[in-house]
């Protein structure tokens, strides 16, 4: 499949790569470190990455283009593979459009598509896809891919981490990543950002089944001085690693009255419960996005019901 990929790439001389809207490290990572890999390897293309930016834009700026630029063009979506998640549509004006993906949903945008859940970040088939067919790499690629495969990988923590993501992260760091600029990145936080955590530690609230769950209005982001992803994506697993806590959820009210919702788990398998409401993303980590905090309610019940099961299973 790497092969097909290539050709594609070498068909094309006009590339736009694009990714899913609030873009965890693993967007950026993948989107900037495919942009670079192209570049260093067929120096002639005209590469571009297009999509909204938030606190991770310190791995790299978004270009700005106009429509025009598709005519004849290579759109490859990296790090998600349905329509109603991509940043910046514009997709549809290229001529062809390649999927690049890791979650558990099927593509209803590809041409050509290469999804394999088997990969715990997309940033590690980009690397993969690099070694594997002997292409240069330099330290930015290598950086910003490392950073897409830490974070998506819990710091490498999350169960699904195999041997093979060691091998991916021994790779980026032989080639240059500058890993501690990524912790440096990760670990520096402002003060509103401490206090947000603190916020969280002190009102989550549990099921009958010690489902964690935090609901958030949109005075939880103006309060603390943050966005709507912060709140929602970066303060999840503030209620995660607490003994009894198999699963945990966070609802977020967002700017235009819908509700974020990240879904986690420690083991049990929830990504079903997601596509029930329209979502997806991981067995154990995926999201979707709901029309209420009403609504919250219903995922919040499957959760629950889906914990009393396993209890009852012993």
């Amino acid at each position: 499949m790497y092969e097909k990929i290539l050709k594609l790439i070498k068909e094309f001389e006009t590339i736009i790569i694009h990714r899913h809207m609030n873009p965890d490290m693993d967007a950026y990572g993948s989107q900037l470190g495919l942009k670079r890999i192209i570049e260093l390897n067929f120096p002639t293309k005209k590469v571009f990455v297009v999509g909204d930016e938030n606190n991770f834009a310190f791995l790299g700026a978004m270009d700005v283009i106009e429509d025009t630029i598709y005519k004849n063009a290579l759109a490859i979506i990296v790090d998600v593979a349905v329509s109603a998640l991509v940043s910046d549509d514009r997709y549809n004006l290229a001529k062809h459009i390649l999927v690049i993906d890791h979650h558990l949903n099927a593509s209803d945008i590809a041409d050509t598509e290469f999804i394999n859940s088997d990969f715990i970040a997309c940033a590690q088939i980009i690397a993969d896809i690099a070694l594997t067919e002997n292409l240069l790499i330099d330290k930015d690629a290598a950086t910003v891919l490392f950073g897409g495969l830490a974070t998506d990988s819990g710091r490498f923590l999350y169960p699904n981490t195999t041997a093979k993501s060691f091998e991916i992260a021994a790779y980026l760091a032989r080639n240059g990543a500058d890993i501690q600029y990524i912790y440096d990145n990760l670990y520096i936080e402002t003060l509103n950002f401490k206090k947000l955590k603190g916020y969280f530690i002190n009102n989550f609230k549990t099921t009958k089944n010690k489902v964690a769950y935090m609901q958030n209005d949109t005075t939880v982001k103006d309060e603390y001085g943050v966005t709507t992803f912060v709140v929602s994506r970066a303060m999840v697993n503030q209620m995660s690693g607490i003994k009894g806590i198999e699963i945990w959820a966070n609802f977020t009210m967002d700017e235009f009255g819908k509700v974020q919702s990240e879904l986690r788990s420690k083991r049990i398998p929830i990504v079903d419960i997601a596509k029930k409401y329209g979502g997806g993303g991981h067995l154990l980590a995926c999201g979707c996005t709901l029309s209420s905090f009403e609504d919250a309610k219903l995922v919040l019940a499957d959760l629950d019901q889906l914990l009393e099961k396993e209890i009852q299973n012993g």
